[in-house]
């Protein structure tokens, strides 16, 4: 077929079971028209390293396995990345492309032939294609930043008014102010609602974003959101028939209405681009998730350790000063002054034990000045456990010594809902429909290293790029 465009719609780690339970019970959404119509598939991804979204969206946007695009961390800096993306090829093939939120897609940059770059909710800045969109950003960074343990800091109204008539200008609805301000008032009445706060950050996101692809309608748009794979991570055994049973979980009414709501907010947005397609023939649209999620055993989580103060922590270690990246919680990355400081400081955080000899951090990784690491909150805090031991026993290293938590910058929390009920699995979910695809409900196992060979061969007619290892297909 001749060249196409492309919206992928990328939502993040949502599996079929959590689409046909929602089409279920709304038979008339814009999802059953897209699978009635659409064609339907079942995205799997083989990776050899746990399975975690700012890996498998690289894998799917370079048809490269993690060891070849090396996107292992949030926060990892970023010229350690491998790799050129679906974007990039289209770019160095004339294409315009619109990018919102990708994961990994930080440092923005201009597009040559037009489109417009806002990268993910993890930037390391701000910066923004239009500039104009910049102060957006940062209230996106902050809420990110502030919501990443647990969804109940409060919402300033100065945040709000700084970016309030910034975002009537840049394109958000009514609709989505009414959401924004439905939001609040039920957090005020019952405060369980703000473990649905992340929600709040996708019809601003999708306004913002559909105001400049239906200006600009760049040949590559992606627009990507994680509101739906926040709610289903901690509030799946709340939705899910069975699960509470099954696993003794207390599930909660409140909470289990979440999972629904974020699927709503998918399925209004999916609406407004059906619309957009519908008149646009040339136009194909691919909601997709690079893998998917699944229920977990439960275990009821204990308070957790959280680093508030990463700055005290690496002070407290001996070591230089840091630059905190963002990352999502547990996980944490730390950017050093110099290659050099890196090793060092992963062994000193290596080092940082529990009264027990559990070791506090760990998953540790080193790449270029970033040293990347997680909380290992296994069996939460114990009551009373305000203490960590630091240091060698062996004279490898500074002397071993007890300091109080607050002196290492870390407090004891519990999180708004608990443990987490869903976590990750290899199969997630692919729905084409618009220009030149055929009705096909089969939902064949494809791998996701041929999403990207096929968005660029069959669709916009650009050959992939050589070192892309997957085989394009899909959607001839």
């Amino acid at each position: 077929m001749s060249r196409r465009k492309v919206i992928l719609y990328e939502l993040n780690e949502v599996p079929w079971e959590i689409v046909d339970r929602f089409v279920e019970h709304r038979p008339q959404s814009a999802l059953a028209g897209l699978l009635a119509d659409g064609r339907s598939m079942t995205t799997v991804v083989d990776d050899s390293v746990p399975l975690q979204p700012w890996r498998t969206w690289p894998t799917f946007h370079t048809s490269l396995n993690p060891e070849e695009h090396r996107s292992f961390d949030l926060g990892q800096d970023p010229s350690t990345f491998r790799g050129p993306t679906l974007w990039d090829v289209a770019e160095d093939a004339g294409r315009s492309v619109g990018v919102w939120g990708a994961m990994q897609s930080w440092p923005a940059r201009q597009f040559k032939h037009g489109g417009f770059f806002v990268p993910d909710t993890f930037s390391s800045d701000a910066r923004t294609f239009p500039e104009s969109l910049s102060r957006f950003q940062e209230f996106n960074l902050r809420a990110t930043k502030e919501n990443g343990f647990s969804s109940d800091t409060s919402v300033r109204p100065s945040d709000l008014a700084r970016v309030g008539l910034d975002l009537v200008r840049l394109g958000l609805t009514p609709r989505s102010a009414a959401t924004l301000a439905g939001q609040l008032i039920k957090e005020r009445r019952d405060p369980r609602y703000k473990g649905r706060r992340a929600i709040m950050q996708a019809p601003i996101s999708f306004d913002l974003y559909w105001h400049l692809q239906k200006k600009q309608a760049p040949d590559l748009s992606i627009f990507f959101t994680n509101h739906v794979a926040g709610m289903m991570h901690r509030f799946w055994g709340d939705a899910a028939p069975g699960y509470a049973q099954d696993q003794a979980y207390p599930a909660d009414p409140i909470f289990g209405t979440f999972v629904d709501a974020a699927m709503e907010q998918a399925d209004r947005q999916l609406a407004r681009v059906r619309r957009y397609v519908g008149r646009h023939p040339d136009t194909l649209l691919l909601v997709a998730a690079s893998m998917g999620q699944g229920p977990i055993p439960y275990y009821p989580e204990r308070d957790a350790f959280v680093v508030e103060q990463p700055q005290q922590l690496a002070s407290a270690l001996g070591l230089p000063p840091v630059q905190t990246n963002m990352a999502m919680y547990p996980h944490i990355a730390l950017q050093l002054p110099d290659e050099s400081d890196a090793m060092p400081a992963a062994m000193a955080l290596a080092a940082v034990r529990r009264s027990s000899g559990t070791p506090l951090f760990g998953d540790m990784r080193v790449f270029g000045s970033t040293v990347s690491f997680q909380v290992n909150n296994s069996g939460g805090a114990e009551d009373g456990e305000r203490t960590l031991v630091i240091g060698s026993a062996d004279g490898a290293g500074p002397p071993e010594q007890s300091l109080p938590l607050d002196q290492l910058g870390i407090t004891v929390k519990p999180r708004l809902g608990g443990a987490n009920t869903a976590y990750h699995v290899p199969q997630g979910m692919a729905l084409a429909w618009g220009a030149g695809i055929r009705p096909d409900q089969s939902r064949r196992q494809v791998d996701i290293l041929d999403m990207a060979p096929s968005l660029l061969a069959d669709v916009l007619d650009v050959p992939p790029h050589p070192a892309m290892l997957g085989q394009p297909g899909l959607f001839a």
